[in-house]
């Protein structure tokens, strides 16, 4: 094996420059196309955390409540601001009616 490298070598000298030349490139191409091992396991734990702080947050969001119930809740409450101005103007005529009672009681003095 050592023979046909040499007789390469020494009658083809461009073909093992160009040989060379291509595997220095190849090699060059694959250090800019992939990472690193030290940036590879950088990535890892950042996914790994990721994927915890995701859990963490669909686990929160199993307690939220849903759009219908928002929507539900929605209604209720515009219902309860309905009934709670109703009660209101209600308690408005009762204190009108209350004051008339009160002057007609003092004028009678």
């Amino acid at each position: 094996m050592d023979d046909v490298f040499s007789f390469i070598n020494t009658n083809f000298k461009w073909l093992s420059a160009l040989v060379y030349f291509a595997f220095v490139g190849v090699l060059a191409w694959l250090s800019t196309r992939f990472v690193t091992r030290a940036e590879h396991k950088e990535l890892k734990q950042k996914v790994i955390t990721l994927g915890h702080s995701m859990e963490y947050v669909k686990a929160d969001m199993k307690h939220m409540p849903t759009k219908e119930e928002v929507h539900r809740l929605d209604k209720t409450l515009s219902g309860l601001a309905e009934t709670i101005n109703a009660t209101q103007e209600g308690i408005s005529r009762l204190e009108r009616k209350t004051d008339l009672l009160l002057e007609n009681e003092l004028r009678n003095d």
